[in-house]
């Protein structure tokens, strides 16, 4: 039955995506093709003013889609959950798990198409269509250059700690809004904007706590030499993975704790009223 909630979940916003999606491609192929006719036509103001606006059409569109994308998700989870629809959702034969669950992969397909088509935009303008993988290339390279085996491994673990972060990042943002969503699922009125100020307030204290809790781990901080190839010693990396694996290991420890807390207060507490 999971799967089946995906499937109406991914059917129902389909057909929003593609034309932001198509915009910006289409923004981007402008850019470069721009790009590459002042080239041939040299100190050419009106196509030096054009591709300037191509230029701010492209990152706006870019930050656009991200902003489009979580909106709608946030949005959809809303209408589908708390609004009419949730008469017909919470009636369906499923757990509230599984709607939930069901909610947070479709979130997900619609960021990595966003993050896929955003990089392949940022190819296109730029006309490095594989720089991705030249980026990677650059990195390994990087790497193999680095003598100390210890110093490899504090960076390795430092990029892991990143990615990481990136890939749990949408779940860190939606069962943060599941959870306000739920809190404001408990009031008889203005629900909506229970929820955006308890958004508020839960992000305030949780990066709050997180400060702290970095403070402390990086208390035994040293001060160092950088050396004349200006690559931070050892014990700054140290400091550094140790401070973000600890705020990382928090962030997903409050997430899942709010994820578990929203699912439980739809399930006994629903109001839809």
């Amino acid at each position: 039955m999971l799967g089946k909630l995906i499937k109406w979940d991914l059917a129902a916003d389909w057909k929003k995506y593609p034309v932001i999606y198509a915009a910006t491609l289409l923004v981007s192929i402008m850019l470069v093709a721009t790009g590459k006719i002042k080239d041939h036509i040299v100190d050419n103001r009106f196509l030096k003013i054009i591709e300037s606006v191509f230029g701010t059409l492209f990152v706006t569109m870019i930050v656009a889609i991200v902003v489009v994308v979580v909106g709608l998700t946030v949005m959809r989870f809303y209408k589908n959950v708390m609004r009419d629809e949730g008469y017909l959702t919470h009636t369906l034969p499923v757990h509230t798990w599984q709607i939930l669950v069901s909610k947070l992969i479709a979130a997900y397909i619609w960021f990595i198409s966003t993050a896929i088509v955003g990089a392949v935009c940022l190819g296109i303008a730029m006309d490095e269509p594989f720089w991705l993988f030249e980026a990677i290339e650059d990195f390994a390279e990087f790497m193999s250059d680095t003598p100390s085996s210890h110093e490899k491994s504090a960076m390795i673990g430092l990029i892991t700690i990143i990615i990481a972060s990136v890939v749990l990042s949408p779940f860190f943002m939606m069962s943060h809004a599941y959870f306000c969503f739920a809190l404001g699922n408990l009031s008889s009125s203005h629900k909506l904007g229970l929820s955006v100020v308890s958004f508020f307030g839960l992000n305030i204290a949780e990066n709050i706590l997180i400060s702290i809790v970095m403070t402390f781990m990086a208390s035994d901080f040293v001060t160092v030499t950088w050396t004349d190839e200006m690559i931070p010693p050892l014990a700054v990396f140290a400091v550094i993975n140790k401070t973000m694996l600890a705020g990382f290991i928090l962030s997903v420890v409050i997430s899942v704790g709010l994820f578990i807390a929203a699912e439980r207060i739809f399930a006994k507490k629903l109001n839809l009223e």
